[in-house]
């Protein structure tokens, strides 16, 4: 009975008050709040993409572009050949009907290749556009070397999936999570044109350095979303203690003497959660030693210790 009615009391915010001595040996460490801008944040999938598909992709847009460049060269000097022999042949007859006539066609077979090499290469273009978006696409138009810094690793491509039912455009430098828990940045590359078969969302392509990733990894990116940016501070993740079903932190309010502060976990951020409202700039946090407080906040007060002491003779 006694403890059902300390569980509301003991779940508000309480303080703790340490000595010296208790400080000393407590091996507490706080860390100081930063302010910080915040825009609202979605949790997403970053897949490494292996990149030789594209490799062989600029290649073949290379090669396509080179049959146009060659179609274009074979009109043109088919075209004079006909013009010369069709001259020769009506002046002076020195040129035979039969060569006019076969310059004249080897001239309309050129154009008519000229034709179909165009229309393979823009067939070979949207292809690349349907299969890789269209930043994509255009990269791997530079040139047979357009990837090279991702085949030399100096660069990753990732493929990211956002939750289905997301609409808001991701900002263009997205945090990317290891499972070791390092963080990394990646840049926007462009929209892509397929969904991932797991996620199901929108997906998009970004570009990040290439670290100690590898082909395949899965690995967790915070995607900020819409335009607003509010102010606030990151609450760490190892400041945040759970008790009574609730989160909480401790503030240190003065030498020696910590308040326990109910801490929103609402809005998600690299490396702990934004705080809107209810903390400040420069206020000192517990990032480690919170347990211990947690326990020197739940002693009976040393009144209650001796009116519950020993009455053995």
């Amino acid at each position: 009975m006694l403890a059902a009615c300390l569980v509301p009391t003991a779940a508000r915010a309480a303080s703790v008050t340490l000595s010296a001595a208790e400080m000393a040996a407590s091996g507490i460490v706080t860390a100081p709040l930063e302010a910080t801008q915040y825009r609202a944040t979605v949790e997403g999938i970053a897949t490494v993409t292996d990149p030789q598909a594209l490799v062989a992709l600029s290649a073949q847009l290379a090669a396509s572009r080179a049959a146009v460049r060659a179609a274009k060269e074979q009109v043109i000097a088919s075209a004079a050949q006909a013009r010369r022999l069709e001259a020769l042949y009506r002046n002076n007859k020195i040129v035979s009907q039969q060569d006019e006539q076969a310059a004249v066609a080897a001239a309309a077979a050129a154009r008519a290749q000229q034709v179909s090499t165009a229309a393979s290469d823009a067939s070979a273009q949207e292809n690349a556009r349907a299969e890789w978006g269209a930043e994509l696409a255009a990269i791997a138009g530079r040139g047979a070397n357009a990837f090279a810094d991702y085949v030399q690793r100096q660069r990753m491509l990732l493929t990211l999936a956002l939750p289905i039912g997301t609409t808001a455009e991701p900002a263009a430098t997205i945090t990317v999570l290891q499972a070791d828990g390092r963080k990394q940045t990646a840049s926007l590359i462009g929209p892509s044109p397929k969904s991932d078969t797991g996620v199901q969302g929108p997906t998009f392509f970004y570009w990040t350095a290439a670290e100690d990733l590898r082909s395949g990894q899965r690995l967790s990116a915070l995607v900020p979303v819409g335009a607003k940016a509010a102010t606030g501070v990151i609450v760490p993740d190892d400041a945040v203690l759970w008790y009574a079903g609730a989160p909480w932190v401790y503030v240190e309010t003065g030498t020696g003497h910590f308040m326990r502060r109910a801490v929103s976990t609402a809005a998600r951020a690299a490396g702990g959660w934004f705080e809107a409202a209810g903390f400040r700039a420069g206020e000192r946090v517990v990032v480690r030693g919170g347990e211990l407080l947690l326990s020197q906040e739940r002693m009976p007060p040393p009144t209650l210790q001796s009116a519950g002491g020993d009455d053995d003779d």
